[in-house]
């Protein structure tokens, strides 16, 4: 039986789809960034799958939509709550069970990924001297080749 080809965004929400706040647990709906994901599905035909924290309550597809998600989009699924496993491989392990051939493909400008996940790993309250040395840092880590991975 032939799998339908799925084009699919790994969604993640803090730090993407919601705007840091000085309260690391206050964060709130970015706007910007659910029309844009609305937009992108919409226009290219991608499907979800939600990466986030928030796939552990069980009315996580709800909540998506709740936050602005376009019920147009299809929510295929999350992938698997596992401590013991970093987003990526949970991500890989989805990807394995789930689909039959994959690529994966993460386009962003640096200054954007830098925006969302800078904030994100570290609260605001720290001061800015703190965010810059985290902004260095990440952007550092995202340039920096590494050796291609046979996983």
């Amino acid at each position: 039986m032939k799998r339908k080809k799925h084009n699919i965004i790994f969604l993640d929400y803090d730090g993407v789809l919601s705007t840091p706040t000085d309260n690391f647990n206050d964060n709130v709906v970015n706007e910007e960034a659910i029309n844009y994901v609305n937009q992108l599905c919409l226009d290219f035909g991608f499907d979800l799958v939600i990466s986030s924290s928030w796939r552990k309550y069980p009315n996580y597809k709800e909540l998506f939509y709740s936050f602005g998600i376009d019920r147009k989009i299809k929510i295929l699924g999350c992938t698997e709550l596992n401590s013991q496993k970093n987003r990526i491989e949970q991500i890989n392990d989805y990807l394995n069970e789930k689909m039959n051939k994959f690529a994966v493909v993460n386009v962003l400008p640096l200054q954007t990924y830098l925006k969302g996940v800078v904030p994100n790993e570290m609260p605001v309250s720290f001061g800015f001297e703190a965010l810059k040395a985290q902004a260095i840092l990440a952007r550092n880590y995202v340039l920096k080749p590494r050796a291609n991975s046979q996983n």
